[in-house]
């Protein structure tokens, strides 16, 4: 069987070869196009004002079928969004996530000790994936203790980054790959993944769509 690449977070349309989720969380009319997206408010662009009309868009709208996910969302400390405005926001972000069941794409900036409390407090049943990874072993390893799972993307191309020295160590079904706001193939991507891993492409592809399939709760029947 030819496995499609999985792109688990995308600003861009999915490649042809590849499945994955275009991100709609700056502009949310995005969605109606794409075959599999996911919408919510991000970080930097929360505006108090409207904020409640916007999580009642994303409420009303991420029971569609193509809405895979809610985020991306989170919190970022480097953020000029006051702090406090942002959590409220997530929390209310996970909130949705857990009445329609759908996983979370996660931002996080200088802010996952808040992110692990949160979890803990909402007692959180939905996968949360922190996308575009790029920190240390020790946040990496209480992620995965707290059921968090982990995407890379972009940072995988620089030889020193902390994606590069942190990939091996997450457990394989607790993995996935991205491209987020880099104009680069997912077939880059994972060929950079693969040589990491020591992990034929091929048997990555098919890990990483699997989990893919059981995360999102895909239908075979619908893959390209």
């Amino acid at each position: 069987m030819n496995i499609s690449y999985t792109n688990i977070h995308s600003h861009f349309l999915i490649e042809n070869d590849a499945i994955g989720i275009k991100n709609s969380s700056t502009n949310f009319s995005d969605f109606t196009t794409a075959k599999y997206c996911s919408i919510g408010i991000h970080p930097w662009y929360i505006k108090e004002k409207i904020v409640e009309q916007e999580l009642f868009y994303i409420q009303q709208n991420s029971i569609a079928n193509n809405v895979l996910a809610i985020g991306e969302c989170g919190l970022d400390k480097l953020s000029e969004v006051d702090f406090q405005l942002q959590k409220n926001t997530f929390i209310a972000q996970l909130k949705i996530s857990e009445q329609v069941k759908k996983p979370v794409i996660i931002h996080c900036v200088k802010a996952f000790d808040e992110l692990i409390k949160i979890k803990k407090e909402l007692n959180l049943t939905v996968p949360l994936i922190v996308h575009g990874y790029n920190n240390n072993k020790q946040i990496a390893e209480q992620l995965i203790k707290n059921g968090f799972y982990i995407s890379f993307g972009k940072a995988l191309l620089k030889p020193n980054s902390n994606a590069v020295k942190v990939i091996s160590k997450i457990p394989m079904d607790k993995l996935f790959l991205e491209t987020d706001d880099e104009d680069v193939s997912i077939k880059c991507i994972f060929e950079v993944a693969s040589a990491l891993l020591i992990v034929n492409k091929d048997e990555l592809k098919e890990k990483i769509f699997s989990n893919f399939i059981k995360t999102f709760n895909i239908n075979l029947s619908f893959r390209p």
